[in-house]
């Protein structure tokens, strides 16, 4: 097993965590703790984000669409250009609901997944690292988008672009977008925040199960144990009546053979 995290983040949600672990395992056994460490600390993908995973594996040119809108909107800003503006601000509606019905593949998402597909579809339009990043298909929420990333290749350098003397229309547009990206990243800490909360109740709800399984089993054990000396105690009482019995005629026939003799 390598300890490359795209075998992960391609594997289906519900394999996430025991595949980490096992790669973790692998990682110590090859004496790489470092690595070890690393896939540890690999968080498991909310189910938004597997779903844009996979639309990033499967369908790259979907994504690579919302980035190129991305870039469309960040020069219409720059130029102060108001007819593109509206044009490509009506598109990007179109893009994200398209987006979003792509990711589920057409299956219905809850209220709360969809949100989430927004929020990770607009933060990636807005800033052209997070486009970079969820291009990658190996993310775990939103918050992948705006910091960090938590394993070596998924840093991405936007390229640079030489900067003409901005006029005052392209600073205030420059101010807006700066404004509109405060107001998404904000609204994403604040799903993030509810995300953990759900992340550890679902993780003690696994810890529940998994402690009430091996009781099961336990008990399990224990009804086998107890069966199996029912069993061997009913062939005991078999036994038993059945000497008993023998005895019985045995001392009939004594006492017959005896009435016998006295006569």
């Amino acid at each position: 097993m390598t300890h490359d995290p795209d075998e992960l983040y391609s594997l289906p949600r519900e394999e996430f965590t025991a595949a980490r672990k096992a790669m973790a395992k692998a990682a110590r056994a090859a004496g790489d703790a470092q690595a070890a460490a690393m896939i540890d600390k690999l968080a498991k993908p909310t189910t938004a984000a597997w779903l844009v995973n996979r639309l990033a594996r499967e369908n790259p040119s979907a994504v690579s669409d919302l980035t190129a809108l991305g870039d469309a909107l960040r020069a219409a800003h720059q130029s102060a250009d108001g007819p593109a503006l509206r044009e490509l601000t009506r598109r990007r509606t179109e893009v994200l609901r398209e987006l979003v019905g792509q990711a589920g593949q057409g299956e219905p998402l809850s209220e709360s997944i969809t949100r989430e597909l927004e929020e990770m579809f607009t933060t990636a339009l807005l800033d052209e690292s997070a486009g970079a990043r969820l291009r990658t298909g190996r993310i775990a929420s939103v918050r992948d988008l705006s910091g960090a990333p938590a394993w070596p290749g998924l840093e991405v350098t936007p390229v640079k672009r030489a900067a003409p003397a901005a006029p005052r229309k392209s600073r205030d547009a420059a101010e807006t977008r700066k404004a509109a990206i405060a107001e998404a990243k904000a609204a994403v800490k604040a799903a993030e925040g509810e995300r953990a909360k759900a992340d550890k109740a679902v993780e003690a709800a696994e810890k529940a199960v998994a402690k009430a399984e091996e009781r099961v089993r336990e008990i399990t054990e224990q009804l086998d144990a107890a069966e199996a000396a029912e069993l061997e105690a009913r062939r005991g009482l078999q036994l038993a009546r059945r000497g008993a019995k023998e005895a019985e005629r045995a001392a009939a026939a004594a006492w017959r053979k005896r009435q016998r003799v006295e006569e």
